[in-house]
């Protein structure tokens, strides 16, 4: 491939995938498009990883490595924050793509509408070998309310790296790119492929969370997650119930943690979309400080609204 094409950078965020990070590679490499860098971040894994890695002299690579476990949302930033191509996409370290991905994606603003900042297509679910992004049928144009409204499950793409404007996922949230996703989403034109370029691997066990409950994740997440405005209002205006889902657990959560000021955040954001709701909730936590004789959730979940309503 002509170095006179676009520079593309693909992110490789990995921890302790000694086991699948060497198919992810190869699955680079044998790419038809040539005009590459790979940004790896080891994000202090403690297996092989490291000597996995090792093998590799491409000199497209370039290497990085956090002395300790940060989590993934910081490995993604550490890849975002040194992009030089004109072109990134994020890759995890157990999946792979097809050999002629890149090239395919690329295609759409070289040679059909160079007006495309974004390219999307879907992924090939190995556990159930059928797409594992739902919702679109064939090729076509992705605005905002089709993103928000049509598509679910996994899909994967390009995006123009001057979309990001020097903004990153955020690391108070593990989890929830879709924050950084939909701001991009209002500055990208998209276009979407139907084809599964990308291989998603959902049959490793690794695959698997057992969810714990974690009170202090979930204040960090609500106390923090009010800031995000833009999110916020997209949910809102595209899912309603999501919204209100959302807004009802960090109403809970923050006031249980006597924050007064995010909880009432959260209760007007309620109060404006789902009154009844509000109603129901109040009640809801009434009958529970009986059954349980625990008055004190009365005193701080229930009381402080009272006279609001």
């Amino acid at each position: 491939m002509n170095d006179n094409f676009p520079l593309v950078t693909i992110i490789i965020p990995t921890y302790n995938r000694a086991n699948t990070v060497e198919r992810t590679l190869n699955s680079i490499f044998n790419q038809s498009y040539g005009n590459l860098e790979l940004i790896i971040v080891d994000d202090g894994s403690t297996d092989a990883t490291q000597t996995v890695l090792s093998k590799y002299s491409d000199p497209r690579i370039r290497m990085f490595r956090h002395d300790v476990n940060k989590g993934v949302t910081a490995a993604k930033n550490t890849g975002l924050k040194n992009i030089k191509g004109e072109w990134f996409t994020i890759l995890d370290s157990d999946d792979e793509i097809v050999p002629d991905a890149i090239e395919t994606m690329l295609n759409i603003p070289l040679y059909f509408d160079t007006s495309v900042t974004a390219v999307t297509c879907n992924c090939l679910d190995t556990s159930e070998n059928k797409f594992a992004g739902l919702g679109l049928t064939s090729d076509q144009y992705l605005n905002v309310p089709t993103l928000m409204t049509v598509c679910k499950g996994e899909f994967w793409g390009l995006t123009k790296t001057s979309l990001l404007m020097d903004e990153y996922f955020n690391e108070n949230f593990s989890g929830l790119e879709s924050i950084l996703w939909y701001k991009i989403d209002d500055r990208a034109k998209r276009y979407y492929i139907h084809k599964p370029l990308r291989i998603y691997h959902t049959e490793g066990n690794d695959r698997v969370s057992n969810f714990k409950y974690n009170s202090e994740r979930e204040i960090r997440l609500y106390s923090k997650l009010i800031e995000e405005v833009h999110y916020l209002n997209k949910i809102e205006k595209y899912n309603l119930k999501d919204f209100i889902n959302l807004c009802r657990n960090g109403l809970v959560v923050t006031r249980a943690d006597h924050n007064k000021k995010i909880a009432l955040a959260y209760y007007n954001h309620l109060n404006k979309s789902n009154k009844t709701l509000i109603n129901k909730l109040i009640l809801n936590f009434w009958i529970v400080a009986v059954i349980m004789k625990d008055y004190t959730i009365i005193k701080f979940l229930i009381k402080p609204y009272l006279k609001s309503l």
